[in-house]
């Protein structure tokens, strides 16, 4: 599972968007062929709208994976609030028709046992990937149960699966009850519309299919990809085994909302979203299968438990699956031109998934130069064991493994905590402490906005998010630990050494040094102009730019 960097300042990364044409070259196992639509007069109940890029691989609305999004839309529990609906990122029903339309339709629906049902399944562990797992499982005509739950239950044992049952039930009986096929088909121009935009703003879609099955030495017969236009943020990876036959899925919540289409960042520019989730169909069983290897380092989860768990990464196992996409993120950037991607991957991940650079560099130095060793990902798995054992040895186990602050978890104490936003006297600093402070407050956080000058004892002890000008009398005591110094104009990096000049913008996070439970936010100009805007890239811990801003360092 991977959290999508989307396009709220503050939260969440700035992605680029591109447009690009397909490709004609064949794949393994599958011919490429020209994209072709399924058609409002073909389609009929039980076939998804979809686009085929190969005999193989397949972008697609899936029936069941948006039946099972709406219920969790309209159950409007605390978890699909928080995490993936669309308000996440501004998007209201005011702005997104589709949505609205959702709310219209299914509203007076709201009472159905499916809907009331969400808050226990979610209790009982049927959220993020587990949703649209789930959805598959069922039938793609009447939605009733079709799989037995096994694959599921092997993952998530604690899963009651008369429970799984019962809802299923639910499900189809909504379904019914709501008539969801003529939802469906009514909104198919806007589904094709979806997977048009998806397919042309993200390039080399077949040749990412190549490339997978090639590192992983394993083929799949069907690859789907998922587009989910009710969920933001997050995107989930699966696979159905039958047999030898295997369907790897992808299910991608959007970035952006753009002219009424929701946006998905796959593979455009340096993205490694939809890389991500089809490498779990080969990292994770992997994983499962030779986990004996592992087990003995379990205590490396320890220095990061509390930030994984609250990403939704329980344990050791869960941190060795993602390490290992993560590595294979940044080798594909790599092997594919874009090695400024692949660096920039390593260093945004190796603040949580410390020991990412390790797996890595054996993908680079000995599973991909011998192949002939390792046929398959499988084969390989002893060796990277080995690299796991290092690391455990270097840390001493993880005790002496320190992981610096980010902007993650100042949004997260925000989140528990509340926090105070406070600025310098200027417009500048003003308007952008609104920006702040109006952010926080449309993801639910309990916030307060004032002047520095009208901060109290008790306000400095909280959670502070300040937008400062060089010349406060606050930097001083901010700035005693902190990896970054401003003096007027002049930007010391304590972490490289460099010293910056001009109209520069620093963000920070750090120990409130006035009550070291609480965190601080920093941003400061050297001068008005240079808060004009902000980017606060998750996994930083700070960040210079200039007025333009261009980054100029980072870490």
């Amino acid at each position: 599972m991977k959290k999508l960097a989307s396009v709220v300042l503050v939260f969440l990364v700035v992605l680029a968007s591109g447009c690009v044409g397909t490709t004609g070259e064949k794949v393994q196992g599958g011919e490429t062929k020209s994209p072709t639509t399924a058609s409002m007069q073909e389609h009929t109940s039980g076939t998804p709208v979809s686009i085929s890029l190969s005999d193989r691989l397949h972008v697609e609305i899936d029936p069941r994976v948006e039946l099972v999004a709406i219920i969790y839309r309209l159950s409007d529990s605390s978890w699909y609030r928080e995490h993936v609906d669309p308000a996440v990122l501004g998007v209201t029903p005011g702005s997104y028709r589709y949505i609205r339309d959702v709310d219209e339709y299914f509203g007076p629906y709201r009472n159905l046992t499916a809907v009331k049902m969400v808050p226990q399944m979610i209790e009982e562990g049927i959220d993020y990937d587990a949703i649209p797992e789930f959805a598959i499982h069922l039938s793609p005509t009447d939605f009733s149960k079709a799989m037995p739950w096994d694959d599921m239950l092997r993952l998530r044992p604690f899963l009651d699966a008369k429970k799984l049952d019962e809802f299923a039930e639910a499900v189809a009986e909504f379904a019914e009850e709501t008539d969801f096929w003529r939802f469906y088909r009514e909104h198919e121009e806007f589904y094709n519309r979806t997977l048009e935009t998806f397919v042309g703003e993200n390039p080399g879609l077949v040749e990412l299919v190549e490339f997978e099955e090639d590192f992983f030495g394993k083929n799949a017969s069907s690859w789907h990809v998922v587009p989910m236009p009710i969920f933001c943020c997050h995107g989930f990876g699966y696979h159905i085994e039958s047999g030898s036959n295997m369907s790897v899925y992808a299910f991608l919540g959007f970035g952006k909302v753009a002219g009424g289409i929701p946006h998905v960042y796959a593979t455009v520019g340096d993205s490694t979203f939809l890389a991500h989730e089809f490498a779990h169909s080969f990292v994770n069983p992997a994983v499962d299968q030779h986990y004996e290897l592992f087990e003995p380092y379990e205590t490396l989860f320890d220095p990061v438990a509390e930030k994984l768990s609250a990403m939704a990464y329980p344990n050791f196992k869960v941190m060795l699956y993602e390490t290992l996409v993560r590595a294979f993120e940044a080798y594909y950037l790599n092997a594919t031109g874009r090695p400024e991607g692949a660096m920039a991957t390593l260093k945004g991940n190796g603040k949580v998934f410390y020991f990412v650079d390790d797996v890595y560099r054996a993908y680079a130095d000995d599973y991909a130069r011998h192949r002939d060793m390792y046929r398959t990902f499988d084969d390989f798995m002893p060796e990277l064991a080995k690299v796991i054992a290092r690391v455990y040895n270097e840390t001493n186990g993880g005790k002496n493994v320190v992981i610096p602050l980010t902007v993650d978890d100042f949004l997260n104490a925000a989140k528990e905590g509340g926090v105070i936003v406070a600025y310098d006297d200027g417009s500048s600093a003003g308007n952008l402490a609104r920006f702040v402070y109006d952010s926080f407050r449309r993801r639910g956080v309990d916030a307060g906005l004032k002047a520095v000058s009208s901060l109290t004892p008790e306000d400095m002890r909280k959670n502070l998010a300040l937008v400062l000008l060089s010349n406060s009398t606050l930097l001083p005591e901010l700035q005693r630990n902190a990896p970054v110094i401003v003096n007027g104009t002049t930007v010391y990096s304590r972490e490289s050494g460099e010293t910056y000049s001009g109209s520069l913008r620093v963000v920070e996070v750090i120990e409130n040094p006035w009550n070291p439970s609480a965190l601080a936010f920093i941003v400061i100009g050297t001068d008005e102009r240079a808060l004009n805007n902000i980017h606060a890239y998750r996994h930083v811990t700070y960040s210079i730019r200039d007025s333009f801003d261009n980054l100029l360092e980072s870490g």
